[in-house]
């Protein structure tokens, strides 16, 4: 995060990334269909719960007291304003049953706004605030 002057790192498996990062629409020509974004970078919100969410400030303060009153299993501050969200143990759990219902229920508990709505195609209704970023990553 530091190298790259980013407040969000996440980590999980490529198939976890592309079923939230990505969704099919029906071609313009009304023949097949285009691959496009859930949402183009952060500035825009939160695609989802990955397997491992490095946030860093800008989300730190957008989530607020919800941040702290995840449960401790999950959440793991790494600095001040530096928090690891973990839904689960392995990243294999992605996408599971167990790991699906994982994932709403932090985001339920973390704010629905500040994350895209994967059923209706929504994006996110609140946003981190973002600033020149490389005064707040040290």
């Amino acid at each position: 995060m530091r190298l790259v002057s980013s407040p969000l790192a996440e980590a999980s498996l490529a198939e976890d990334i592309q079923r939230k990062t990505r969704r099919e629409i029906p071609a313009e020509n009304g023949h097949g269909s285009i691959e496009t974004f859930t949402l183009r970078n952060y500035s825009a919100g939160l695609s989802g719960l990955f397997w491992r969410n490095f946030f860093g400030p800008p989300f730190v303060r957008m989530f607020g007291e919800r941040l702290a009153s995840l449960p401790e299993d999950c959440r793991k501050m790494l600095g001040e304003e530096l928090v690891l969200v973990q839904p689960y143990e392995l990243p294999t759990e992605a996408g599971t049953e167990q790991g699906d219902a994982r994932e709403r229920a932090l985001i339920e508990q973390l704010g629905t706004g500040c994350f895209y709505d994967h059923t209706h195609h929504t994006p996110p209704t609140r946003l981190p605030a973002l600033e020149d970023l490389s005064k707040v990553i040290h």
